[in-house]
């Protein structure tokens, strides 16, 4: 399947995941698009919120002009993948852009939070 078609189906699946209760993420991987449940625990949204704030602090410094976030996709068409990760750190100028994805040549970095039952 091309990644033109995946996006489509990834898109209808997002669409389809605001009427459902929970919160929903649609990820496209080697397989394709993928909708999952997720569970944000009180801890997990904390650690990000953390690693944000200390990232965000070091940017002017190292990386001006980058910014630290939640929310943003990350779209690599190519490799036909598109990640919703914990946080990203990319252009500041990118937030004033159209659209729900950044595209992964311009992500600095990307955190995933993993949970203790995610790795057995």
């Amino acid at each position: 399947m091309d990644y033109a078609t995946m996006r489509a189906i990834a898109e209808d699946l997002e669409t389809y995941a605001e009427r459902l209760e929970g919160t929903w993420r649609v990820e496209i991987g080697p397989s394709g698009p993928v909708l999952a449940m997720t569970a944000p625990s009180k801890r997990r949204e904390g650690t990000v919120r953390r690693i944000r704030k200390q990232v965000e602090s070091q940017l002017p410094a190292t990386h001006p002009g980058f910014t630290c976030v939640n929310g943003p996709l990350v779209e690599h068409a190519a490799r036909g993948r598109l990640r919703r990760p914990d946080a990203v750190v990319i252009p500041e100028a990118a937030l004033d852009e159209d659209g729900l994805a950044v595209e992964a040549e311009r992500v600095l970095a990307a955190v995933e939070i993993t949970s203790p039952g995610g790795l057995g």
